[in-house]
């Protein structure tokens, strides 16, 4: 199977530009990318036209993968495109399987999902165990037992409000937004 044709229309100032190049070369993607911020004004309005056929606010960054155009930071609709799985993908999977059956959908937001996923797989490198990633962990499982995701707080969260504390497990509900979406307050108690 032929690699795909990837080509990034970035800006030298745009962290998300950035950040979008930092994981194709560490996913190992051969990739294109054109820095319009760099270029001299006649090229820059060249690559503008070139741009406005795929992405007509020109808006970066711009991600070009065969034929797919994906706008702004979407990592895992990049990831899914690729057809590159990784950790996050398999925990994912793994909580879906365990979690729906108990009525907890993860959010419908699939980027939001994945992000909240891949931090709380960083917490479990940093601490040994995947510490909700909306609090501070203290590195001491004990102390943290009550914020080791799924915390102890979510289901009176989502009995309550129809999302755990991070939005990460939700209702169906929730999801459709059947229900008013409200921001969570955090139930776990001072710390002194």
């Amino acid at each position: 199977m032929p690699s795909p044709k990837v080509k990034l229309y970035s800006l030298t100032t745009c962290a998300f530009c950035t950040a979008i190049k930092k994981m194709l070369a560490d996913l190992e993607v051969d990739h294109d990318f054109i820095d319009a911020d760099m270029l001299p004004d006649k090229e820059k309005e060249e690559l503008l036209d070139e741009l406005g056929k795929i992405n007509p606010r020109c808006s970066f960054p711009t991600l070009l993968i065969d034929e797919k155009v994906i706008t702004g930071y979407m990592v895992q609709e990049i990831k899914e495109t690729l057809g590159i799985r990784t950790e996050v993908d398999e925990l994912y999977d793994n909580l879906k399987k365990i979690q729906e059956p108990r009525g907890y959908c993860f959010n419908a937001n699939r980027e939001k999902t994945f992000e909240l996923l891949r931090a709380l797989l960083t917490n479990k490198d940093r601490y040994g165990y995947m510490a909700c990633p909306c609090r501070l962990a203290s590195s001491k499982r004990q102390k943290d037992k009550d914020i080791i995701c799924p915390c102890e707080y979510r289901e009176a969260d989502i009995k309550e409000y129809g999302s755990c504390y991070c939005e990460l497990y939700v209702t169906d509900d929730w999801n459709t937004g059947k229900i008013t979406r409200m921001l969570v307050p955090d139930r776990r108690p001072v710390r002194r």
